[in-house]
């Protein structure tokens, strides 16, 4: 019985809850909707939680070294259209983060290293959806690229990497309430509505115990104990008091031991490190915080200290990575309160914090992953490689990270047969497992990581793409090196990927690899849009239509003036010079008299006074607007169009060619019109149904179309008024847009599927079997209209009465489609107009400029690109771009055949410098830089050279000082 006296080290701890001022304060939470989440999660580099923002579908992002008062500027992941029910921090990556939403959407971020970022918007992944809303989210505690989360009856094991749902556990009665792996990842735990708490076998797919839980079906959470036979759970029994209870997964039928504490109604949120067996427990609402420790014998829970603090919204523990070990601090709980987050390390006495207590901290898990996804997905199990948290060790953890994030040699994994090598110095203790030197002679720190480009492999990637990611030439080169380096006995990812797919019975299999490192990075990743001062906007618009149908833009601009469809009988368009910003009067605002209701309107590219107007009376009305504006009610026009049956859904002006208008109909015709006389040249076959969307490739000779039939469509009109090539487009019947990218080398459309998710797609223009890329958005009713900018390779996306704007980079290299960081805008918008290249500004290089509609007003907004020498001109991201506001051949040369192209100007200004000119700057030393000897200078250098300094500064140089010219006396003389 001597165990009984045994002293704890860890008994005595304490929280040290800092002085107000010491809060990370001011922050947006306010009031929560409950959720199975704890509403805030943290990793060694960001903590995450809940805010209250509209619908609950934002995080807000802090890094763990921030202190005091935020305000509301604080950096917003805007993750889901409705309420994030949980999110969980990969343990392998401080950055990625996977979220869970009511919108049954399972979204994995990549957060950037700059904590300084305004908001995230783009997912790297975007995980299969599912039919009811997410309730937990967990990460594989070994394997990396594995994540369980919870959806009412079932819970699902999906493969991150390849965005595939691969296991689905069922089973439960009711609703899915918590889960839980076991410490080496190979069983699963979740508890449930119908009391009853059940263990998985995820890869067998089979249920492999149950036994019931707590006698009350209010919520419960559970923990599986680390690698223990033994899990834990809270929740409330028959009499509806809180407790805890312990079962041994060995006799699963009765509880091991219970704990009761008292009748509040918060749930209590449980968690434990398996390093000191501490477990600390705290009830959203509560203002209490129980520190209990676990042992292995009778009572097995012995409570220590209950401390009070603020009402608790959500609490959670940060990783052991980030203590402060020289101070005492054995563990840290953030505890989310009203508009705060409080700090609450745990501190064990000691005398001195001089010295290392070595006592205090056992090995901990690394950041290193035992197995790859498909590893654990073939049946392989494996423990967690630990390191030690002694500072004077954590260097050789560094240069672990440095291995992988270089592409150097990786360690060989250990097999389920044998066990995991402790690491002690950052490195196995067993000189044969160490890992290999890395090819590369200077490791890059962990602060240049590549950062993705959302940058990775994105939102909802093909599964093969996935793998297929194009590395950089630079990081190809290095994979090329390390390659060559294989009769040294170092193993390249690119080696190790092969060993997978053909193993050797002799071989062990390789260390993963990280899989969202080295990926490729954007110029234009963290572009940055803005709404433009009050003073150039257009305000107190008054009845605004937003009946417009859907294949319409609904708001037009050009470099002069703006065209916005009015409410009302009449077909009235209201024209609006934009070099006159001001107040609208209240009423009596001239406009264009259609007498028809419209359907959709268009500007001459090439005459800011021309306005193509399509109506519901199957004619299409060509205005010409006078030189300075609209001043009256207009209602003759210049020329009317008739040819089409039905009312007409758009209508599109020729991109090169002078006087070519395009128009589609009800009548399922699209038809090709020469304005220069008035006529119908020539008519597009083969459509089934209505024509969502029509787009002419970037020279002007071909044409493509999407339609409701399903079907995205090529023509080349001047040869066949049948279509070129066709294919499968978006499933879903309620709209499209198409467009070209890449010089007309891909098809970029817009659309939904046949759930009324909001979906991308890009093609091969030249096969339009089956896209190259295709990812889930979001469920909205209202079509994504892109605009492509052909210099930036940047596609803009944003949707009547959305408040984002979301962006891509289009590029051959795959995945293809690399998400951009995307603008918020204040409010919603009804549509943008962009403008051509000529109107952005590249002082401040803007690389894109348009004008947005509101319900009330119009507003100039600006997409910049942040660069630290603006004096110079960004001449990588400004190539020479066509003249697109000028014709290149009049209507009658197109139809004959003609192909032409356009010129090309440069956008730098004449006092402008090119960036690729600019002097190159000695590389600055890094602060954390390893020694060198160039560098760091001994401490008789410092001496010479301080010697030097005064020598130089009192004018001193080489003179010799006075006592050194004195003759002296022969020695003999002495003696007189």
């Amino acid at each position: 019985m001597a165990w009984r006296f045994k002293a704890s080290k860890y008994k005595n701890s304490v929280p040290k809850f800092p002085k107000k001022e010491e809060w990370i304060s001011e922050l947006p939470i306010g009031t929560l909707m409950n959720s199975q989440g704890n509403h805030i999660k943290a990793s060694a580099k960001y903590m995450a939680f809940n805010v209250d923002s509209t619908g609950g579908g934002s995080l807000g992002i802090l890094p763990m070294s921030c202190t005091g008062r935020q305000g509301m500027k604080i950096p917003f992941l805007h993750a889901h259209g409705d309420l994030v029910t949980d999110f969980d921090f990969s343990p392998f990556d401080d950055y990625l983060l996977a979220t869970g939403s009511s919108d049954q959407s399972v979204k994995v971020w990549l957060l950037p290293e700059d904590p300084g970022f305004e908001s995230e918007s783009n997912p790297v992944v975007n995980l299969p959806t599912e039919d009811r809303k997410i309730e937990n989210v967990l990460w594989h505690p070994t394997a990396d690229g594995v994540l369980a989360a919870s959806s009412y009856r079932s819970v699902q094991v999906y493969d991150v990497c390849r965005s595939q749902e691969k296991y689905v556990l069922e089973g439960h009665g009711d609703l899915v309430q918590s889960i839980s792996w076991k410490g080496d990842g190979s069983l699963l735990l979740s508890s449930c509505k119908d009391k009853t708490l059940r263990i998985f076998d995820p890869r067998a797919g089979s249920l492999s115990q149950e036994t019931p839980g707590h006698g009350n079906i209010k919520d419960s959470r559970v923990l599986w104990l680390g690698d223990k036979d033994v899990v834990m759970a809270t929740g409330y029994d028959s009499s509806r008091t809180r407790c805890i209870g312990l079962w041994d997964t060995r006799n699963f039928s009765s509880q091991l031991h219970s704990v009761s504490f008292d009748t509040s109604t918060g749930i209590l949120m449980p968690f434990f490190d398996p390093d000191t067996s501490m477990v600390f427990v705290a009830g959203k609402g509560d203002n209490l915080i129980r520190f209990l420790e676990l042992t292995d014998k009778n009572p097995y829970i012995t409570e220590g200290s209950t401390d009070r603090t603020e009402q608790i919204k959500g609490l959670c523990t940060v990783p052991k990575r980030a203590m402060d070990v020289m101070s005492g601090e054995v563990n840290r709980l953030l505890c989310l309160v009203n508009n705060a987050i409080i700090p609450t390390p745990y501190i064990v006495p000691r005398k001195s914090y001089r010295d290392y207590h070595e006592d205090l901290y056992p090995l901990t898990p690394s950041m290193e992953p035992s197995m790859s996804a498909d590893q654990w997905f073939s049946g392989q199990n494996d423990k967690l490689s630990l390191i030690s948290l002694d500072p004077s060790k954590k260097q050789n953890v560094f240069n672990r990270r440095a291995v992988l994030l270089t592409g150097g040699g990786s360690a060989p994994a250990t097999t389920s047969s044998s066990p995991a090598p402790q690491i002690t110095n950052g490195s196995p203790s067993s000189k044969e497992n160490s890992p290999p030197k890395p090819v590369i002679t200077k490791p890059k720190p962990i602060s240049e990581k590549p950062k993705p480009s959302p940058e990775k492999a994105r939102p909802t990637t093909p599964p093969k793409q996935a793998e297929q990611r194009i590395p950089s030439p630079e990081r190809k080169k290095e994979e090329e090196d390390v390659q060559g380096a294989d009769n040294s006995g170092r193993s390249s990812p690119l080696a190790a990927a092969a060993a997978l797919e053909q193993p050797s019975e002799n071989a062990e299999p390789p260390k993963p690899v990280k899989v969202f490192t080295g990926i490729r990075a954007s110029k234009f990743r963290h572009l940055k849009g803005q709404i433009l001062h009050k003073s150039r906007h257009i305000d107190n618009l008054r009845n605004v239509s937003t009946t417009v149908p859907g294949e319409s833009d609904m708001f037009a601009a050009n470099t002069q003036r703006c065209a916005v469809p009015l409410e009302g009988p009449g077909g009235l368009i209201m024209i609006l010079e934009l070099d006159n910003p001001r107040r609208l009067p209240d009423s009596g605002n001239p406009a264009l008299q259609n007498g028809s209701k419209v359907m959709d309107f268009s500007w001459d590219p090439f005459d800011n006074h021309r306005l193509a107007v399509a109506c519901d009376d199957a004619k299409i009305r060509i205005w010409t607007i006078p030189e300075n504006g609209v001043t009256e009610n207009m209602t003759e026009v210049d020329m009317n169009l008739r040819g089409h049956m039905e009312k007409i859904y758009f209508v599109r002006f020729h991109p090169l060619a002078r006087d070519i208008l395009v128009s589609a109909s009800y009548d399922m015709t699209v038809r090709i019109w020469d304005l220069a006389d008035g006529s119908e040249v020539m008519q597009l076959e083969g459509h089934t149904d209505a024509v969502f969307c029509f787009a002419w490739s970037p020279d002007g000779d071909l044409c493509a179309t999407v339609c409701k039939d399903g079907k995205v469509r090529v023509f080349d009109p001047r040869k066949s008024s049948q279509p070129l090539r066709e294919g499968p487009g978006p499933a879903g019947s309620r709209g499209a847009r198409v467009t070209w990218a890449l010089g007309g080398k891909y098809l970029f459309v817009s659309g939904f599927d046949r759930n009324s998710v909001r979906e991308v797609i890009l093609y091969d223009a030249a096969d339009l079997s089956k896209p190259l890329a295709q990812e889930n958005l979001d469920i909205s009713p209202a079509i994504r209209i892109p605009f492509y900018d052909e210099d930036s390779s940047v596609v803009f996306l944003q949707g009547r009465g959305d408040r984002q704007v979301h962006a891509y980079e289009i590029s051959e290299e795959e995945p293809h489609l690399f998400p951009l960081s995307g603008f918020t805008t204040p409010n919603q918008s009804q549509a943008l107009s962009f403008m051509p290249k000529i109107s952005c500004d590249p002082r401040i290089v803007e690389f894109a400029f348009a004008w947005r509609l509101t319900k009330s007003t119009i507003e100039p907004v600006s997409f910049t690109v942040p660069r630290v020498k603006m004096e110079y001109f960004q001449d990588d991201l400004f190539p020479d771009t066509r003249v697109t506001w000028e014709p290149v051949m009049t209507s009658s040369e197109w139809f004959a055949g003609s192909t032409k192209k356009q010129s090309r100007v440069s956008m730098r200004p004449a006092d402008m410098k090119p960036l690729s000119e600019a002097p190159v700057e000695a590389p600055k030393a890094r602060k954390f830089e390893s020694y060198n000897a160039s560098t760091y200078k001994s401490d008789d250098q410092k001496k010479e050279e301080l010697l030097s300094a005064m020598d130089k500064k009192l004018g001193l140089k080489d003179t010799p000082m006075p006592q050194d010219l004195a003759e002296g006396v022969d020695d003999d003389e002495w003696d007189d």
